[in-house]
């Protein structure tokens, strides 16, 4: 039957305890807990919710298990992580605590009531214990409580996995460019707004961003992502401002390849919008619908005079737009090819811009390297059939290129083939005939010493014969002795035909 051991509030490793079971130790980070008195499968109910950011669950069980177990010192700790929101995460070889909670309003460490009653119910052996581990809480929490302080809003926070980077994490950190560079809006993206703070800053800042921000964008691109309880906290947390305020929004983006919108959180599935990352339109249409929540002016109806000066200033926007790709800053750039084609849908050199941002091409004439046609290019398309003749014609001729490339590339190919097996066939002609050179050698040599022994015992017995003192009988016997030697001999040479010249 299986032991339930009580499980470690810092790593969850099991804990085993002393022979007089009060105290136990981690088998895992080598942390001393003391015993509880209460029940075990509760508080490591309360741990498993706790690292898994439920923490109003764990909350719950937490302030059940003191009513009934008041003179419980573990109880009371597991109350007072569950009210600070404490988790411990790993930072290189050690564990460090962390608030995932606004604790703006509880009071410092010391004067907490659950810890200072988890400290009067302890022993006086086990007090040690809290007083070590609540010296790295209180700098946690101290350094929490400052950063809930800050007077900082967001307009956007652009929400992925705690464990997302602008490496694995494209899609995410696309968006943070295209806000903050090309829309100059305040957003929040881990990755890149908190790069530069330990474990215990970023804890602390994400609560205080989710807690500041007008809109919320949670990505989900795998099923994972759907049940991950980072993900899941996070949204949660922010619904809270977003029952606060009416001004808060919360737009989910996913991926329609990978998952459906039903897979997505339980909060989320009611959303009025959302956005789907595999949609062509799903930049433009997101910056959109973002642009004009957080600058409701962009929409307002634009008068002639300001519209026509726009249109004068096409031409020094398309030379801006080059400019970004030539410098090789292709968001930007394909932005102002949004705005060129917001004054004049049907500019070619607008579309064609942004087959190269997409691309990540810094002009035209590095069309003909792409790796394939852009025949069904749907920039390319549009291109053609908003270009001038002349327009088209180059356009033409540099997907034309691309054609001519593959096509010398796949002939250039093709006679290396061709080369490579003419020169392996005569390898293999020439191997063939050395092994049969070989092979000849091998049975000239096999012949002779076949042959040599019989030789010189027919030399032998001719000698014997040539003998003027020999008798009839003897003679005989020699005589069909050298017969059969004659015979042999010959016999030996028909068995080599392939060794005479």
């Amino acid at each position: 039957m299986y032991e339930i051991k009580l499980v470690c509030g810092i790593c969850g490793g099991d804990i085993t305890p002393d022979e007089n079971g009060s105290v136990g130790k981690c088998a895992g980070c080598g942390n001393s807990t003391i015993y509880p008195k209460s029940d075990i499968k509760k508080l490591n109910r309360i741990t498993y919710l706790r690292n898994t950011f439920r923490f109003d669950e764990a909350k719950a069980i937490a302030e059940k298990l003191v009513e009934d177990n008041p003179d419980d010192s573990e109880a009371y700790w597991a109350l007072m992580l569950c009210q600070y929101g404490i988790q411990y995460v790993r930072d290189g070889s050690s564990r460090l605590p962390v608030c995932r909670r606004d604790i703006s309003s509880l009071p410092a460490l010391a004067d907490s009531e659950s810890y200072k009653r988890a400290l009067y119910y302890a022993t006086e052996d086990t007090q040690s214990g809290y007083t070590e581990l609540a010296g790295n809480l209180e700098d946690t929490i101290s350094i929490t409580r400052n950063i809930m302080k800050q007077d900082n809003n967001y307009d956007v926070f652009v929400l992925g996995r705690e464990d997302a980077t602008v490496d694995n994490d494209l899609d995410g950190d696309r968006i943070f460019l295209r806000f903050t560079e090309n829309l100059n809006f305040s957003v929040f993206y881990a990755p890149e707004t908190l790069k530069e703070m330990d474990v215990v800053e970023k804890a602390a800042q994400t609560v205080y961003a989710l807690n500041h921000s007008r809109i919320l964008l949670p990505m989900f691109s795998t099923f994972e992502d759907c049940h991950n309880g980072y993900l899941e906290y996070a949204v949660e947390l922010f619904a809270k401002t977003l029952a606060a305020s009416n001004d808060n929004l919360v737009f989910p983006i996913f991926d329609s390849k990978k998952i459906s919108f039903q897979q997505l959180p339980e909060a989320l599935v009611w959303n009025d919008s959302a956005f789907d990352l595999s949609e062509d339109e799903f930049m433009r249409e997101l910056s959109d619908k973002i642009e004009s929540i957080l600058k409701p002016e962009v929409n307002a109806i634009v008068p002639d005079a300001l519209v026509t000066a726009t249109a004068a200033n096409k031409e020094n926007l398309v030379k801006r737009a080059y400019m970004f790709l030539e410098d090789g800053e292709f968001e930007t750039a394909d932005s102002y090819f949004d705005k060129i084609l917001d004054i004049d849908i049907e500019d070619s050199r607008a579309y064609i811009g942004k087959l190269l941002a997409e691309c990540k091409l810094h002009s035209e004439d590095e069309i003909p390297n792409l790796p394939q046609t852009v025949t069904d290019d749907k920039n390319f398309k549009k291109a053609l059939r908003f270009a001038t003749p002349e327009q088209k014609a180059r356009y033409e001729a540099l997907n034309g290129a691309i054609v001519k490339r593959i096509e010398d590339e796949r002939r250039e190919v093709a006679e290396q083939r061709a080369k490579l097996q003419a020169e392996r066939e005569e390898k293999e002609a020439i191997e063939r005939e050395r092994r049969l050179r070989q092979e000849k050698e091998e049975r000239k040599l096999l012949y002779q010493r076949r042959r040599d022994p019989l030789r010189k015992t027919l030399l032998e017995v001719q000698a014997e014969l040539s003998k003027t003192f020999i008798s009839p009988k003897r003679k005989a016997e020699l005589k069909e002795e050298e017969e059969t030697l004659k015979k042999n001999l010959k016999d030996l040479e028909m068995q080599f035909p392939d060794i005479w010249d």
